[in-house]
């Protein structure tokens, strides 16, 4: 008799801290500038923004639960529309995940020039500050 080897959960508090690292790498640098140009309704905006994705959360939360298997959107979408949808999800899943990659290092390029005088002059300086750091 072999021993199988226990199953990893995904629980409360390390699906909070995926959620937590994605939040801090972009949105809540990100969409408090984009927003502040329209003042204190912004904070309603602010709210809403967190609400949808809590409600996006929920969603996938279910979706795994009904059909555990590896894939996230991918999955879903094929299971439910058939091949071709969950290819054009795929694509469009990696597509989104490269624009969300650029968006963190601009940003961080962005915020390190108010510390840095030089990034926010040289544009090759701030080119290759953001590609290292976008892991490349």
């Amino acid at each position: 008799m072999t021993a199988q080897p226990a199953r990893r959960r995904l629980g409360l508090w390390m699906a909070t801290a995926l959620v937590v690292g994605n939040m801090i790498g972009s949105g809540v640098f990100l969409l408090p500038s984009s927003l502040a140009a329209y003042g204190p309704i912004s904070l309603v905006a602010w709210v809403f923004t967190a609400a949808g994705a809590i409600l996006l959360a929920l969603v996938f939360a279910r979706l795994a639960r009904a059909y555990p298997k590896t894939g996230g959107p991918y999955a879903y979408a094929r299971k439910a529309f058939g091949d071709f949808v969950g290819f054009q999800t795929a694509w469009g899943y990696w597509i989104a995940i490269w624009a969300g990659n650029a968006a963190i290092a601009v940003a961080f390029v962005g915020y390190l020039a108010h510390f840095w005088d030089a990034l926010g002059e040289d544009k090759v300086l701030a080119a290759g500050s953001a590609w290292r750091r976008s892991g490349c």
